[in-house]
């Protein structure tokens, strides 16, 4: 059985043998038809991986080359991948990049919790508390869109993706409004401070998936971060690893 992702206003279209091994690491809720006859589309289909067509495409993953690459044919997303889980992971988020940026957004590499159909993003590098943050904002009660993957679109949007880091952080909604973005630090009581436009464009850019090659040039991506930026602004968000954190972050939002 094929399955559609929905991707903001877009839809994925992923072909049948992938979806066992997709089953295996992504959320189920957010792999099924979207029911939006004329989205755009992208077509993402799986093919064995081989030297020639990673050097044709670009790898998933610099540090897993084992996982394989993928090239972009129009609206196709074809993956040159092993029978594995984490390598269809890898090709689905790489289908879901390029849906994203044609839709003029941004990929993140971060969590995002809506309150009241308003979101936070939660951006930071590996390891700054964002799936904790995520994690006690759900607890606040929050709906969580991921802890592990967001697209933020030009519409305001934030979309949930079908991706986590922690399996007990399930997705439990698919989009909201974009309300605050924040830089996630360990400290030793919450409080939140405004960063300056340069650097707010700046970090979101570290957390930004990097586009296929020939897709979106990286001025035209900072525009987008500018844009983004400019339109919430973005917070350092200090916090600690408890439930506060959680009360803290909703408070926040709905202050905005």
């Amino acid at each position: 059985m094929a399955i559609e992702v929905r991707v903001g206003e877009g839809v994925i279209e992923v072909e049948d043998g992938l979806v066992p091994l997709l089953e295996q690491r992504c959320v189920w809720s957010h792999l099924q038809p979207s029911g939006r006859a004329g989205s755009p589309r992208v077509y993402l289909s799986a093919h064995p991986a081989s030297p020639e067509a990673a050097a044709r495409g670009f790898l998933l993953d610099a540090q897993r080359p084992v996982w394989g690459s993928v090239e972009v044919e129009a609206e196709r997303v074809v993956a040159h991948i092993p029978p594995d889980p984490f390598a269809a992971e890898a090709a689905l988020r790489a289908a879901v990049l390029v849906s994203v940026l044609r839709q003029g957004g941004l990929l993140l590499h971060a969590a995002a919790v809506a309150f009241s159909g308003n979101a936070l993003a939660v951006v930071g590098p590996s390891g700054a508390g964002k799936s904790t943050l995520a994690r006690n904002a759900v607890a606040a009660g929050g709906a969580l869109l991921s802890d592990e993957t967001v697209g933020l679109l030009p519409s305001g949007e934030v979309y949930g993706s079908p991706f986590r880091s922690d399996a007990d952080l399930v997705p439990t909604c698919a989009a909201a409004r974009l309300a605050r973005i924040v830089w996630v630090v360990k400290g030793p009581a919450e409080s939140v401070s405004p960063v300056e436009a340069p650097e707010a464009v700046r970090l979101l850019l570290q957390q930004a998936y990097r586009p296929p090659p020939g897709t979106v040039s990286r001025p035209e991506l900072t525009a987008r971060a500018a844009a983004l930026a400019g339109r919430v602004g973005l917070f350092r968000f200090t916090c600690r690893k408890s439930p506060d954190a959680g009360r803290f972050a909703r408070d926040f939002v709905e202050a905005a």
